[in-house]
């Protein structure tokens, strides 16, 4: 769905994107450990604190179906990117956050998206990042 000027969902919906490209930006620059090279375990905590102080913000706006309504639209495809990678990362922190569950399970059932989320390729969770990366966002049974 396209978000329409005539409604003044417009900028609501670019204040909602910007809202989701802001969160990985708000995450780092992280500190590398005190010996002066990268401490993934360190870093994993930090962020995991941070990911546990911001999740709950996106519960308190997810009160609709989706963000801007009753339909999808392009921000929702966003939001549920973002919030996917950092449930595959720190799903402890979603605990408790049922407006955000709940609008990651109405995404995932949506008829065209269903068959995505149900193939192996989803499941193993290798889509998040380059395979050079630490963690390249293989999820964990």
């Amino acid at each position: 769905a396209v978000v329409s000027t005539q409604s003044g969902h417009y900028g609501r919906g670019n204040k909602l994107s910007s809202a989701c490209y802001n969160p990985y930006n708000a995450f780092g620059p992280f500190p590398g450990s005190e010996i002066g090279k990268f401490d993934h375990e360190f870093l994993k905590g930090r962020f995991a604190q941070r990911v546990s102080e911001r999740v709950p913000k996106f519960n308190k706006i997810l009160t609709k179906p989706f963000l801007l309504g009753d339909k999808p639209c392009y921000v929702d495809f966003l939001l549920y990117e973002f919030l996917d990678h950092l449930k595959s990362f720190v799903p402890h922190t979603f605990e408790g956050n049922d407006n955000v569950l709940a609008f990651m399970k109405r995404f995932e059932e949506l008829p065209n998206l269903k068959e995505w989320f149900e193939s192996e390729k989803y499941k193993e969770g290798n889509y998040i990042n380059a395979p050079m990366a630490a963690w390249h966002g293989g999820k964990k049974e």
